[in-house]
């Protein structure tokens, strides 16, 4: 037995559709949820275009940043619009400066330090080639270590594995940019890495003069050079 058959539910709810329908609230509906489908599939569109090393160089200001509490962590995609085609050594290099300067485990805000540095760097030329160039430079051959021999300490030069000079030479920059940094306050710190790598690359700097030093002084003490067992 159908209990709601002679009841007015059925009138009142087909009277309120006409209604919603008659009065065109459905058309704005519809309008919105277009409008939102639209803009959901170009911001998915966007965030394609904008995937990691797959678009072509892009001029122009740095992308606006945010304010309040998200300001230090936003979305810094779209930094990446003018690298394209890298190999893996290249992405393992960007990877590894990531890595070197996250502090305290925050890896988003250092990559969108290292993002915000290369759009600087943009203007110049080719990003990873003058990273790469600035590493080259900066990169020391040799090192020294404290050796203990009969009761005096010796510095005790020896070859420096390749890997090992390599991450040296992006903390040797990140040092010398925070150092950049500690005497004005007002300047990003993805402005100083910018400046940093910049003068590394013309064979110039603070992590540069750092390189020529320690080379200096494996020199001095060339005549302890024997003693190396490691």
């Amino acid at each position: 037995m159908n209990l709601f058959k002679k009841s007015n539910f059925n009138c009142v709810f087909s009277s309120s559709l006409d209604w919603f329908h008659s009065s065109g609230l459905s058309e704005g509906v519809g309008t919105k949820r277009n409008r939102f489908c639209r803009e959901t599939e170009s911001f998915y569109a966007l965030c394609l275009s904008h995937r990691r090393y797959s678009c072509y160089a892009r001029g122009g200001l740095l992308p606006s940043r945010p304010r309040g509490r998200g300001a230090s962590t936003y979305n810094c995609s779209d930094n990446l619009g003018y690298i394209r085609g890298l190999n893996g050594k290249q992405k393992q290099l960007i990877k590894k400066l990531v890595h070197i300067c996250m502090i305290d485990g925050k890896k988003t805000r250092s990559r969108a330090i290292v993002y915000k540095t290369f759009h600087r760097l943009a203007p110049h030329g080719d990003v990873i080639k003058l990273l790469v160039n600035a590493i080259e430079n900066v990169k020391p051959i040799c090192g020294v270590k404290k050796v203990r021999i009969s009761g005096i300490t010796r510095l005790v030069p020896s070859i420096t594995a390749t890997n090992r000079q390599e991450t040296l030479a992006i903390r040797w920059m990140l040092e010398s940019a925070a150092k950049r940094r500690m005497g004005k306050k007002s300047i990003s710190l993805d402005q100083c890495l910018y400046s940093e790598i910049l003068e590394a690359s013309q064979k110039m700097g603070i992590a540069r003069k750092k390189r020529d030093d320690l080379h200096k002084l494996a020199e001095a003490n060339r005549s302890f050079s024997h003693y190396r067992w490691w």
